[in-house]
């Protein structure tokens, strides 16, 4: 949350040339494991439930999310293939992984993002 307007900035820079996906996954940090955020909008108890978490996921987008947004499903496949919780930033293409950013909240950085679509520039079918 604490990037997402720049985020948001890169998606709206790049939408020509490039689809932005969002997965939402499991809390990082719920009430019931371990909690650090104290706000109430965004303080919740680890999803039980598709529902919770999509619940969840539709507080990112009342945030000002742009772009496309999925949930993950309660297996958490994907967050584990792609070790991404709490967040990470990925880039593929041609279905190949080309760019595997940190692991958020610290290494993550829409701005290495950029700078990889600037070398690696190619227009969208």
């Amino acid at each position: 949350m604490a990037k997402l307007p720049e985020y948001n900035k890169l998606v709206q820079e790049f939408a020509q040339i490039a689809d932005f996906v969002t997965v939402y996954t499991a809390e990082a940090h719920p009430l019931d494991e371990w909690a650090l955020l104290d706000h109430e909008k965004f303080s919740r108890l680890q999803h039980s439930t598709i529902e919770e978490r999509m619940s969840s996921a539709n507080v990112l987008k009342s945030e000002g999310l742009v772009g496309e947004l999925v949930v993950e499903s309660m297996e958490n496949r994907s967050a584990d293939v792609y070790a991404s919780l709490p967040e990470r930033l990925y880039v593929i293409l041609d279905g190949k992984i080309v760019f595997k950013g940190g692991l958020g909240p610290f290494d993550y950085r829409p701005e290495a993002v950029r700078k990889w679509i600037h070398g690696h520039q190619t227009i969208k079918d």
